[in-house]
């Protein structure tokens, strides 16, 4: 079996098809994709997961599919079986995670995590990885621990483990007594012991870890991060160590530890954040999907008619329709829908076409120096002294009777100079990266001002600057935190206006905003920032139909919206003043947390 340097859908057809001809995995009729999954390492300089020399080891990844035979399933129809892995599995979870590897041989991916809906074989794959790392990927000395939020469940994936090594001859016969309830031991390579454990959240706190390996399951239920954190930074002293985390979806709730890790996920997907270590799959189905569909089931669940059954999907959706006290369990339980009220406002495909010429797809440059003259608008979002704020420049189009002719967006962010690397850190966002680049509109993507605070002085300097450019005719602000730098600029002779947070004042704006960038009718240069706040955004509905949307938690939450915010303003400002061309439609409708 040779390595391959570049590796392709068409290598991974075939090699799945070979693998399948040899009786190494099982072949299925799941054709789909996982609903988000973050770049794979590449050798290719330029694209997302770059690493330089990066080659696909297929050796690697079938070393593990032979060991994985030496295993038996311990529940249920497959009991007794041995645990060939379904095509699926080793095409989105395992092959990425094992087989991408340095120039030198060490493995590329340190983090594998997967999010999926029950029954479709967590705690299995998690045993046979962590019972791989603990004895047969000939690390000396590996150590490895099954940890959960709680001693019951470290324990689902620890017995499990336990189980498939006592019923594995070549296993036992290696490990000898080794196999007990508490710990497991294996004659490691020198004459070191490897050893795998259970630990668990509600238990003692573990320090000096050097972990090998690692399985944390139900990320949902860990209610502090102190085992993840103790788990992931125990691996320093280790030159391929993997860590895997697996979990369904949680309730949505703001400043958990799945809730960062969902977010990561999201920045990674979306190319806002680069971390090649790093390999994520989300098996979901769509929030806009009919959710009592079966190919909605089908397509969340990819051991659908094998590991999970139709008809028991078709009873839990039948028990969910009738049900509505039910329904968000089915959605999260099920499906893998985080159940919060808050629903994804814009997709990244929508907006990244918006700049984008119709015919090419070629993306449209937003050059600040050709707007000056036109009537322009101004929103603000002035942040708490210490974290991002944000301008918008919203220019209607010159011709209002040219269907074709696109409003322009043009935003300006600032933070102090004490938070870019301590906000870097905890968001993993480029905020270091942004504020040395220049491409920005008349300086760098991020200004950053000097100490701990925002320097507003800096904010109502650019705005003075502007409005001699291009007269502002009308600039909105939230007037929590703005009021006192909104009546500087009134004094400097902008006309300013207050918009509120709500409901009433944001809806309208919000809905415009949408079917504005819905109908490729907003340019907006593709700014690396704003496209972040962007996909950061999410709405919430009152009963009356009407949206706003839905302000992070800083403390909690690595996503913001301020440049968003800001545009909303702007947009609103417009609104006022315009006939009925810019007025919003359609109208959003959210039940249950889906778009509608």
């Amino acid at each position: 079996m040779t390595a391959r340097g570049s590796w392709t859908d068409e290598d991974w057809a075939a090699q799945l098809d070979a693998w399948a001809a040899e009786g190494l995995i099982e072949r299925t009729d799941w054709d789909l994709e996982p609903l988000i999954r973050t770049p794979e390492p590449t050798p290719q300089r330029g694209r997302p997961g770059y690493v330089p020399g990066a080659w696909f080891d297929v050796a690697a990844v079938e070393h593990f599919l032979r060991f994985a035979l030496l295993l038996r399933h311990t529940k249920a129809r497959w009991a007794g079986a041995p645990i060939r892995l379904f095509d699926w599995q080793v095409r989105w979870e395992i092959g990425p995670a094992l087989g991408w590897k340095h120039p030198d041989g060490r493995r590329i991916i340190t983090t594998l995590i997967i999010f999926i809906p029950r029954k479709n074989g967590k705690s299995t794959i998690a045993s046979v990885i962590s019972l791989y790392l603990w004895c047969a990927d000939r690390e000396p000395g590996a150590e490895v621990y099954a940890g959960a939020g709680d001693r019951q469940q470290a324990k689902i994936v620890y017995n499990d483990a336990l189980t498939m090594a006592k019923n594995s001859p070549a296993i036992r016969k290696k490990a000898g007594r080794g196999l007990l309830r508490s710990v497991m031991e294996y004659p490691g390579a020198a004459g070191s012991l490897n050893v795998f454990r259970a630990l668990s959240a509600d238990g003692d706190r573990q320090h000096g870890l050097n972990v090998h390996g690692g399985a944390i399951d139900e990320l949902h239920v860990h209610k502090s991060r102190w085992l993840v954190d103790a788990i992931e930074t125990g691996t320093g002293s280790r030159d391929q160590p993997l860590i895997v985390i697996i979990s369904t979806a949680d309730k949505g709730e703001d400043g958990s530890i799945f809730n960062e890790k969902y977010e990561l996920i999201e920045n990674l997907a979306a190319g806002t954040v680069t971390e090649p270590t790093i390999y994520a799959v989300v098996f979901a189905a769509d929030p806009d999907a009919d959710p009592f569909a079966p190919q909605t089931q089908r397509a969340a669940n990819p051991g659908y008619g094998l590991t999970v059954s139709a008809a028991y999907l078709a009873k839990e959706a039948n028990r969910a329709a009738a049900t509505p006290a039910y329904l968000n369990e089915y959605l999260r339980l099920h499906l893998n829908i985080r159940t919060k009220a808050d629903v994804r406002w814009i997709t990244m495909a929508d907006w990244d076409a918006s700049a984008q010429q119709r015919d090419t797809g070629i993306p449209i440059p937003v050059r600040y120096d050709e707007l000056v003259g036109r009537a322009c608008y101004a929103g603000l979002d002035l942040s708490s002294t210490t974290d991002l704020t944000a301008l918008s420049l919203w220019f209607p189009p010159q011709d209002p009777d040219d269907p074709d002719e696109p409003h322009v967006w043009v935003p300006f962010f600032w933070l102090p100079e004490e938070s870019v690397d301590k906000l870097a850190r905890k968001t993993r966002i480029p905020f270091d990266r942004w504020a040395g680049d220049p491409r920005g509109h008349c300086g760098p993507l991020l200004r950053v001002t000097e100490g701990n605070v925002v320097d507003y002085r800096a904010v109502r300097e650019l705005v003075g600057r502007l409005h001699a450019q291009t007269p502002i005719k009308a600039l909105g602000y939230d007037p929590w935190n703005a009021m006192e730098t909104a009546l500087q600029l009134a004094d400097d002779g902008i006309t300013v206006e207050p918009v509120r947070q709500g409901y009433g004042s944001l809806s309208g704006p919000t809905k415009a905003m949408e079917r504005l960038i819905l109908g490729r009718l907003v340019s907006h240069g593709g700014h690396p920032l704003l496209r972040w706040n962007i996909d950061c955004a999410a709405v919430r509905q009152d009963p009356a139909g009407n949206v706003k949307p839905v302000k992070p938690d800083t403390r909690k939450s690595t996503k913001r919206i301020d440049g968003w915010v800001s545009g909303l303003n702007a947009l609103a400002m417009h609104l006022l003043r315009s006939g009925p061309e810019a007025k919003p439609e359609p109208k959003i409708r959210v039940i249950d947390g889906r778009r509608r």
